[in-house]
C-alpha cells in the first residue's frame, strides 16, 4: 500500500483558528489560506493493490466478528434465527426465551385477580419456587436436566449450564415476582376499593345487581389486606431460609404462612 503526495500536518493557531472571529464565521478553506495551506492541496493516492488488501482485511474483521459474537442473526426474507443450525433450542437456554419461563407453570391461573389474597399469592410464589428448586437438584443429581447457557470464550458459543447457575437464575426470577407481587399488591387493594365504590352507583364493568353486590362484600372482607407491608422482603426471608434447611429437610419444612 503506497501513500504519495502527502505534504506535513499543520498546528493551526488560537487566532487564526477561531472562525468565529469579527463577528462572522470564516470558511475552513480560507483559515488554511492564512496559514499557507492551498485547500486542495493535500492529496493521498492509494494503490489498487492497497486497496484490494484493506478490503479484504475489512471483510475478514466483519466475517470473524460475525461468527464469534452474533448469538441471535437477522437472515433476510426468513425473519430471525437462533444461534446455529445444530444449536439445543432457545428455551433451553437460562437467560434467553420467554421472559420468567422458569416458573411460569407454577403460578396459578387467577393469580392476577385483584379478589384473590396476597396472602394465597405469596404462597403460591414460594411453593412454586420451593418446587422448582427441589426438582433442579435432583435434576442434576440424577442427570435428567440439562440447560445450556451462552458463552462466548467458547469455540460453539454455548455450554452446558451447572447447578449452581440454574439456581442463581431460578433465585433472579423469584426475586423479579416477588417485586412484581409487592407492586401488585398495592395495585389490588386501589381495584377493590374501586370496585366497591362503583358499585354503588352503578353496576362496574357491565357486571350484574349480584356481581355488584359481591364486589362490595369481598371488598370489606378483604381490607385488613391493606395493612400488610413488606412483602418483597418477607418472601425474599422465607426463601432463604428454605434453601439453609434444604439439604437436611427437603420439602418438608416449607412454611408458606408468610404473611
Amino acid at each position: 500500500m503506497q501513500i504519495n503526495d502527502a505534504i506535513p500536518s499543520y498546528t493551526l493557531s488560537k487566532t487564526t483558528t477561531d472562525i468565529f472571529a469579527q463577528g462572522s464565521p470564516k470558511k475552513i478553506s480560507d483559515v488554511w489560506k492564512e496559514q499557507g495551506i492551498e485547500y486542495d492541496s493535500l492529496k493521498i493516492n492509494i494503490s489498487e493493490e492497497g486497496l484490494n488488501a484493506y478490503k479484504h482485511m475489512f471483510q475478514h474483521d466483519v466475517q470473524e466478528q460475525d461468527s464469534k459474537n452474533v448469538i441471535v442473526r437477522l437472515i433476510p426474507g426468513e425473519g430471525m434465527e437462533w444461534g446455529n443450525e445444530d444449536w439445543p433450542d432457545m428455551e433451553d437456554f437460562l437467560g434467553w426465551g420467554r421472559r420468567w419461563k422458569m416458573m411460569d407453570d407454577k403460578i396459578p391461573n387467577n393469580y392476577h385477580n385483584p379478589f384473590v389474597s396476597v396472602r394465597d399469592k405469596a404462597a403460591a410464589l414460594l411453593k412454586g419456587y420451593a418446587e422448582r428448586y427441589d426438582e433442579i437438584v435432583k435434576g442434576y443429581e440424577n442427570g435428567t436436566r440439562v440447560k445450556y447457557v451462552v458463552d462466548k470464550s467458547t469455540e460453539e458459543l454455548y455450554r452446558t449450564a451447572t447447578m449452581e447457575e440454574d439456581l442463581e437464575y431460578l433465585w433472579e426470577e423469584f426475586e423479579s415476582r416477588v417485586s412484581s407481587l409487592e407492586k401488585l399488591h398495592q395495585y389490588d387493594c386501589r381495584d377493590r376499593e374501586a370496585h366497591a365504590t362503583s358499585s354503588m352507583v352503578g353496576f362496574p364493568y357491565g357486571a350484574s345487581l349480584k356481581d355488584a353486590l359481591k364486589y362490595g362484600i369481598l371488598y370489606r372482607s378483604m381490607k385488613d389486606e391493606e395493612n400488610i407491608v413488606n412483602v418483597k422482603q418477607k418472601l425474599i426471608n422465607a426463601a432463604s431460609l428454605f434453601i439453609s434447611q434444604y439439604r437436611e429437610f427437603g420439602l418438608s419444612r416449607l412454611n408458606l404462612q408468610v404473611l
